[in-house]
């Protein structure tokens, strides 16, 4: 199974970032999370992290996900929430955030997710790609 997950839009290195997506791919998900443990501070390894983890368990349902990947859902959401306190500003932060809710909680999570994107619809963009993705969230809210 291929599972990709991808962070926009976030501060930091693009040459930093090439060398944590180089050094997860084709990994387990255990080996990822152990190398998160040497970056803890990017946000972005977080949310990479995190998507995997949401997307795993969206294909395959969270029993296969554990025993195959060892993707957790609170894992997924752990890592999520750790993204949030490195870059509280970021909307795409709150969007990935609010899409790995609805992939991993369905319509409970309905209203954790729209406050996300309310919230990145709320933020002042911090150039014109978060803009967009502000855009995105408004028109998520109004559907």
């Amino acid at each position: 199974m291929r599972v990709s997950a991808t962070a926009k839009y976030l501060r930091g290195s693009t040459r930093k970032a090439r060398l944590v997506t180089l050094a997860i791919r084709g990994k387990r998900v255990e080996e990822a999370a152990a190398l998160l443990r040497f970056k803890p501070q990017h946000a972005a390894a977080h949310i990479a992290l995190g998507t995997f983890h949401a997307e795993v368990i969206d294909k395959v349902g969270p029993l296969i996900a554990n025993l195959t990947y060892g993707s957790k859902q609170e894992t997924s959401l752990n890592l999520f929430e750790k993204a949030m306190v490195r870059t509280p500003h970021s909307a795409i932060v709150k969007m990935e955030f609010a899409n790995a809710l609805m992939m991993l909680e369905g319509e409970s999570a309905m209203a954790r997710a729209t406050k996300l994107y309310e919230q990145a619809a709320a933020d002042e963009p911090l150039d014109a790609m978060e803009r967009l993705d502000q855009e995105l969230a408004l028109t998520l809210l109004e559907a």
